[in-house]
């Protein structure tokens, strides 16, 4: 199963471009996050980093791991930020896109009804393109297109 502390210590460093900065900024020392990451590394069966000089440089793998490991905790941030919106009583966003062909009366009349849901929502509409649209929806940018 997969260590989400461990895939959090290599998203830091990837992120920090190095395990010395990654350190720094986290407060861990520099070999628990090595020895973090190998570990990851061991267990995925995979390098996610090859050395490159003194530095570490993400492999094919390592880039594509990240690129989940940016969903998996953009995703974990929302959860969190709704989580609160509901004990708080805050609105709740609600991600809309709406493609630049339909006229701004017609998006109107079909979000209305949503303003008058019992719990708070804080409507946020994305004008575009349809096709970038449904790429927003696909990665959970937007939540209805």
């Amino acid at each position: 199963m997969l260590n989400y502390k461990q895939l959090h210590h290599f998203w830091t460093v990837a992120r920090a471009g190095g395990i010395v900065r990654a350190a720094e900024r986290s407060g861990l020392a520099p070999q628990t996050l090595s020895g973090q990451i190998a570990t990851l590394e061991t267990d995925l069966g995979v390098n996610l980093f090859k050395r490159q000089g003194r530095g570490l440089v993400l492999t094919e793998t390592g880039r594509m791991v990240l690129d989940y490991a940016e969903e998996i905790f953009r995703l974990g941030n929302e959860l969190e930020e709704a989580l609160q919106s509901r004990a708080t009583g805050r609105a709740v966003p609600f991600r809309v896109g709406i493609a630049d062909v339909v006229p701004k009366a017609i998006a109107w009349l079909l979000l209305a009804p949503s303003m008058d849901l019992p719990e708070p929502m804080r409507i946020v509409c994305r004008e575009g393109k349809f096709d970038a649209l449904l790429g927003e929806l696909a990665i959970h940018k937007l939540d209805v297109v």
